[in-house]
């Protein structure tokens, strides 16, 4: 596709967000260096960043000391989840506006999760240095709200499964994870071998599953299972 039409409006749209972003302080939590440098290389000079961290510790004790405007933080990290990092941000330092970047597909359904605890923008990772970004933490300063609609659409999916599934199907197909048999997972879970089976077989009919295993994984890929 040719955008070269659009060029003048992305240098627009660019000039705009960092008029608008004058003055602000950003933090970073990403889950590597190389992440962090191409998000420093992508920022205008208005926008101060204050702090940078790979591992969600860090990044708290860093949000501390410095209470930045902004932060910008990832799913994946060397250490901790950046979801949970979020919703933890959105607790202590509800001023401070949250730009959470998903990169894994299995953190999906964790978005939906993300937006009620108040995260303030949602985009893919692979946005990064695009200028989304950008405009993304332009918005939310301003006070709107901003949600990959990819993203979106797959929370919708994610949940509506969700709903097809019962808490105790959820739960069997966790301990599958564990790589349990049905005898133990009915132990743990103080159920008969007979009804553990049955949760099984209606999950896996309901996730269109050729076993157990893989209706499992199915769930896991849908964000409606967590990796042990």
């Amino acid at each position: 596709m040719d955008l070269t039409p659009f060029l003048a409006q992305l240098r627009a749209d660019h000039a705009l967000a960092t008029s608008q972003l004058q003055g602000q302080r950003l933090a970073l939590c990403l889950g590597s260096r190389l992440m962090i440098t191409a998000a420093v290389g992508a920022m205008p000079h208005p926008l101060r960043i204050v702090a940078a961290a790979t591992d969600a510790a860090a990044a708290l004790a860093l949000l501390a000391e410095h209470h930045p405007d902004l932060l910008l933080v990832s799913d994946a990290l060397e250490q901790g989840c950046g979801v949970e990092l979020a919703r933890q941000v959105k607790q202590l330092h509800p001023s401070t506006r949250v730009l959470l970047m998903i990169t894994r597909s299995g953190e999906r359904a964790r978005v939906a999760t993300a937006i009620a605890a108040g995260c303030e923008a949602v985009l893919r990772a692979d946005a990064l240095g695009t200028g989304a970004e950008l405009m993304a933490l332009r918005t939310i300063c301003l006070g709107g709200t901003v949600v990959d609609r990819e993203l979106q659409a797959e929370c919708g999916r994610a949940r509506s499964l969700a709903a097809l599934l019962s808490p105790r199907e959820l739960q069997v197909l966790q301990r599958v994870l564990h790589g349990e048999s049905n005898l133990e997972i009915a132990r743990l879970l103080f159920l008969s071998v007979d009804t553990v089976k049955s949760h099984m077989s209606r999950a896996v009919q309901k996730l269109q599953a050729r076993d157990r295993t893989h209706a499992a994984v199915k769930g896991l890929q849908l964000g409606l299972l967590e990796w042990p």
